[in-house]
């Protein structure tokens, strides 16, 4: 049983650990927060006692009552506090995106390999079962000729800033806008289903407070172009789609790969995969990660997978920031 400690207390974190039921190899034992009150609210509708809740991340990390850690704070925080817990052999789960810059993801992984601790990006479509389902079916289409990866998603906290506010997601200085929140989905699925492309174009939109609200990328492979589109301004009600010659694959959303759909050139049509539950798709990736710690040998060639879809996504990010004009001061 491994001992899991969360940082960070927001919607995704309750579904998170609704997914982590369905882990058997994990059992949640701590709560960190900055503020004592709040970790203790926090705690309190986990289940868990005050002795659970932390204030000092180095502290609780240096308490040996943790073996692993689910981060999901402000992407800005991500690297620091990651480091924090390798050093001391803490496997770490993190957020997309984990990172902002290669730097940090290079010292992430070189101390990660130094106290023996897995680090995982927390990048959910390729650890979902469907995911499979989505490669036969895009393999079955034949010979690929184009694709529109679609994922707007109308923030609720676009008003507040809208009326004067500045909402972490839409706060510059914590490496937050469309690109890092929703954008990066995109991104990671193009690269897992096609691969590093060999050129890539973006573009973005900004607001009040200098992020970026939408924007857009395209990646260029010897068979076409794979198209993305992201908001966090607007709610989009296409769904995504994939096209070859022998058919085409539709699916909503982008994040967790649902409705796929395999479509005939005669305009027949086959569900493939309907719906499930945010955490669900959130237990799969925990699976994997508690996978990744517990049979190290059998899965290291997946973990190493993973860790290289780290690397190019990481890489393509800071590629599409350069010509978006999407720029952080920890670069």
């Amino acid at each position: 049983m491994l001992r899991l400690a969360t940082v960070g207390s927001g919607k995704i974190v309750g579904w998170f650990l609704d997914g982590l039921k369905n882990v058997p190899e994990f059992r949640h034992t701590a709560v960190y927060s900055r503020t004592r009150e709040r970790g203790i609210q926090f705690a309190a509708q986990c289940g868990l006692p005050e002795s659970a809740v932390w204030t000092d991340l180095e502290q609780m990390a240096d308490s040996g009552e943790i073996d692993a850690v689910y981060l999901a704070t402000p992407n800005r925080f991500h690297a620091q506090q990651a480091e924090v817990f390798l050093k001391r052999g803490i496997h770490v789960l993190c957020e997309k995106p984990a990172v902002v810059t290669s730097r940090q993801l290079e010292r992430l992984l070189a101390a990660a390999e130094e106290s023996g601790a897995v680090f995982m990006e927390a990048i959910m479509a390729p650890h979902q079962p469907r995911f499979a389902v989505l490669q036969k079916a895009v393999a079955d289409i034949g010979n690929l000729s184009g694709a529109v990866l679609n994922f707007s998603q109308l923030s609720s906290r676009y008003p507040a800033l809208l009326s004067g506010e500045l909402p972490n997601i839409f706060n510059r200085e914590l490496c937050a806008g469309a690109l890092m929140d929703i954008g990066v989905y995109d991104v990671y699925l193009a690269l897992a289903l096609f691969g590093v492309p060999e050129r890539v174009e973006a573009s973005a939109h900004f607001l009040p407070g200098g992020a970026d609200g939408s924007g857009g990328a395209m990646f260029v492979y010897p068979w076409g172009n794979c198209q993305m589109n992201w908001s966090k301004t607007g709610q989009s009600r296409a769904a995504s789609e994939i096209v070859g010659d022998r058919g085409t694959v539709t699916f909503s959303p982008v994040s967790r790969i649902l409705n796929i759909r395999l479509w005939k050139n005669n305009g027949e049509s086959e569900l493939l995969f309907d719906e499930e539950p945010h955490s669900a798709s959130l237990g799969h990736e925990a699976a994997d990660f508690a996978r990744y710690i517990l049979a190290r040998e059998e899965s290291a060639g997946e973990y190493a997978r993973m860790v290289q879809l780290s690397r190019d996504g990481t890489r393509l990010m800071e590629q599409i920031r350069e010509k978006c004009g999407i720029r952080f001061d920890v670069e």
